[in-house]
């Protein structure tokens, strides 16, 4: 019998909505190679008023104004995890998956940018950060969302089709062992 494995980690989701960062606390469980998991808390944080219109404009400023910008919602992003692991008592934490927020996503043109400095949020937190996955399924000719097929189907192995809603809408099929996954629409 197989032993099982328990990582506890924060996930970090900033999305075109601009209304804030949203904070989970996931437990995921693999045993036997069943995966399992829970959100034991989830929480979003607002951004302040001057936040939504630095982010939506962000795509036309200065180079110096878009690195600025990166650090600033890092140490911003972090102050809010500190809050939200103090607030719900968390004392245990394996690492921090951060999305980062797009700020160019062309997948075509194999570019997409994601602000949220991991290095930076690891140091300020103290805790392990994992993060920039679009870059690698964006250069292998993907659409930038690696996770969510891979989710899908390790999380939810019953099924065949995913819809999965957001700022851009995808699925999933899975077909035997093939899997296909794609954008459909905003």
């Amino acid at each position: 019998m197989a032993a099982e494995k328990v990582y506890h980690a924060l996930g970090l989701m900033s999305g075109s909505s601009l209304d804030g960062l949203d904070i989970a606390y996931c437990i995921f469980q693999k045993k036997n190679d069943i995966w399992n998991f829970g959100i034991e808390q989830a929480e979003t944080y607002e951004y302040p008023n001057d936040w939504q219109n630095k982010l939506s404009s962000l795509p036309t400023s200065s180079a110096l104004e878009f690195i600025e910008t990166n650090t600033d919602i890092s140490k911003l992003w972090s102050e809010m995890i500190e809050d939200f692991i103090s607030k719900n008592r968390i004392n245990s934490i394996d690492f921090i998956a951060s999305h980062g927020h797009t700020i160019f996503h062309q997948p075509s043109k194999n570019y997409s940018t994601q602000i949220g400095n991991g290095a930076l949020m690891a140091a300020l937190t103290k805790l392990p950060v994992v993060c920039d996955f679009r870059s690698t399924d964006v250069a292998l000719n993907g659409q930038g969302a690696p996770l969510v097929p891979i989710g899908d189907i390790l999380l939810f192995n019953e099924y065949d089709a995913f819809l999965n809603l957001g700022g851009i809408s995808n699925i999933t099929l899975k077909n035997e062992n093939k899997i296909t996954a794609f954008d459909v629409s905003p």
